[in-house]
């Protein structure tokens, strides 16, 4: 008598705790409602530093072609500059100011 008694097995934790579950409907709402969340957070987070992610290297390009821009005005200055200019106008291509004696003056009516 007393010999099955010492032997019983413990019930199945797994088998009670859904046993309780299903008999208090609020309670299962409640658990599938908190794992939902909980994965919506875990999904949104993802998300959120995949955005940084992209913003930090949207970032580093648009500073990357602020500089390059900033180089292309240095050079545009430098090869505008009319010393420059008449400089190679005389050297490359023989070119001289024109003297007054060299200059026609025509009259349209």
């Amino acid at each position: 008598m007393n010999i099955k008694a010492n032997h019983r097995q413990p019930p199945n934790l797994f088998f009670e705790i859904v046993k309780g579950l299903g008999a208090n409907k609020l309670t299962s709402a409640l658990l599938v409602v908190i794992f939902a969340s909980s994965l919506t957070v875990v999904q949104v987070t993802h998300l959120a530093r995949g955005q940084l992610i992209e913003q930090d290297s949207l970032l580093q390009e648009r500073d990357e072609l602020d500089l390059e821009w900033r180089y292309l005005l240095v050079e545009e200055e430098f090869y505008s500059q009319h010393a420059r200019i008449e400089e190679i106008a005389k050297s490359q291509l023989k070119m001289k100011r024109p003297t007054s004696q060299d200059e026609q003056v025509i009259i349209l009516q």
